[in-house]
């Protein structure tokens, strides 16, 4: 089986690369896992994983990053793509930009394929509504919360937007949640208005320990202490 990720945009694809990865590793925790890069190539790699096994499991997951960097495994591997096809160990290929020819022989026999261009993920960031994520947070919605902030993620959203929206949300939620009017609170009237219905969902102090653990999330993250993006992950999985 072939699932394929290419496009100019290659560190979406990269994400949704390891993405895919990590769910296939959690499904098949006894699949051996092999990663080969441009410079580790050669042209028997394919043919022994289609149809070998691993020494203590009975299937390959075998991640091909970039390989067509190196100009044998870009001349070669149109070869390989039905024995890939075919197989019954699962090869996941990541390229940045693709000749027509190997873009046209790789798609036809991938299972799945993934285009991430960057004029794609620019459109996709201007369409998305990041502001849902802020209304599922109020509504204290987990699921939907943590399926909207997925969303955002896969359009190319920055974390740092994701997390400042966040931020603005809960804020919000505990300035109106002390305040009598919207004049009083300094918002505006819609959003005071929202808050105020948001702030039933959360007691004075879940909703500051929830503003603080952002807080920690986005400096933990610039300083390399956390990873922001599976921090905000867990945050919202774990709203209840």
């Amino acid at each position: 089986m072939l699932y394929l990720f290419h496009g100019t945009d290659t560190k979406i694809a990269l994400s949704k690369a390891r993405a895919t990865v990590n769910s296939l590793r959690a499904k098949r925790v006894d699949a051996a896992f092999v990663e080969v890069d441009a410079d580790h190539w050669s042209v028997s790699i394919i043919p022994e994983h289609a149809g070998g096994q691993g020494l203590f499991s009975n299937k390959y997951i075998i991640l091909l990053n970039k390989v067509t960097e190196n100009p044998e495994a870009k001349d070669k591997i149109s070869k390989f793509t039905e024995m890939m096809k075919e197989s019954e160990n699962i090869f996941i290929m990541l390229e940045g930009k693709l000749n027509a020819d190997l873009k046209k022989a790789l798609e036809k026999h991938a299972e799945k394929t993934v285009v991430c261009d960057l004029k794609d993920v620019a459109a996709k960031k201007s369409e998305f509504n990041i502001f849902a994520l802020g209304d599922a947070l109020g509504s204290r919605e987990s699921f939907k919360a943590w399926s909207i902030y997925r969303q955002a993620i896969d359009a190319g959203q920055e974390i740092q937007v994701i997390i400042g929206t966040l931020f603005w949300q809960m804020k919000s939620i505990i300035v109106a949640s002390e305040a009598q009017s919207a004049a009083a609170s300094g918002l505006s009237p819609f959003v005071y208005s929202k808050s105020k219905k948001y702030a039933a969902n959360f007691s004075k102090n879940e909703s500051t320990a929830l503003l603080n653990d952002l807080i920690t999330i986005y400096h933990d993250g610039h300083r390399g202490v956390v990873d922001m993006e599976k921090g905000i992950e867990k945050l919202l999985l774990n709203l209840r």
